[in-house]
């Protein structure tokens, strides 16, 4: 038997886990976590429920790989995006700027996540799994901090982990607020949106690093 052949199932499975996943972000965007049955994912992926229970024992146990991918993601595309920073003058505008789509991109996301959140607050079990997730991401973003900020040469005046604790309830909370906020002009909406985590971001970066050069100090409006 080939190497291919051998392979094959393997992929297969995998194949099957990233439609169960799409499946399950589209519906728990649709209609909620708490809403949302193992039916209604897998009548959206096209699956059976033994499909389903093949791949995972419960819908708790298939958030978390859903927030395992969904982060995951969101992390790998940001720190492509600070590739290079070290060149740019300014390298807090220039992180912004370049993370700033990554953020406003994952929206959808934070809203699965906090109904999700609000779930757990009734569930000790799941309220326990999302801890768990929530220290993984919080480990990766302290991370990518230390690592962008060394390779730019810049001093962070707080620690990298609480740094990256303000960033996620800043984005958060923008992205609730801008929910809440509704407004009858979309677009006009995501570009109050965006303009307030620019902000909020490059406020929070300044007062939370020192620059290379400090008889530069670039405005918020850089």
């Amino acid at each position: 038997m080939s190497r291919d052949e051998l392979d094959r199932p393997k992929r297969r499975r995998t194949e099957t886990v990233e439609r169960l996943l799409d499946a399950a972000f589209e519906t728990f965007a649709e209609i909620g976590f708490a809403a949302a049955s193992v039916e209604d994912i897998c009548r959206r992926g096209g699956f059976t429920r033994g499909a389903f229970y093949s791949s995972f024992t419960t819908k708790d146990e298939l958030f978390g790989a859903l927030f395992a991918r969904e982060t995951a993601r969101n992390l790998a595309l940001a720190e492509e995006r600070l590739a290079g920073i070290e060149s740019e003058a300014d390298p807090v505008s220039a992180a912004v700027k370049r993370c700033l789509s990554t953020f406003r991109a994952d929206r959808t996301w934070v809203l699965v996540h906090t109904e999700y959140a609000l779930y757990a607050t009734r569930h000790p079990e799941a309220a326990a799994a999302l801890r768990r997730h929530a220290e993984e991401l919080h480990r990766r973003l302290t991370a990518l901090i230390e690592t962008a900020s060394a390779r730019a040469g810049i001093r962070l005046t707080l620690p990298a982990n609480r740094l990256a604790r303000i960033v996620l309830a800043l984005h958060d909370g923008v992205v609730i607020r801008e929910v809440l906020g509704g407004g009858a002009v979309p677009s006009a909406g995501d570009r109050a949106a965006s303009d307030l985590e620019r902000t909020a971001l490059l406020l929070l970066l300044r007062s939370a690093t020192t620059a290379r050069d400090p008889a530069r100090a670039p405005s918020t409006d850089d």
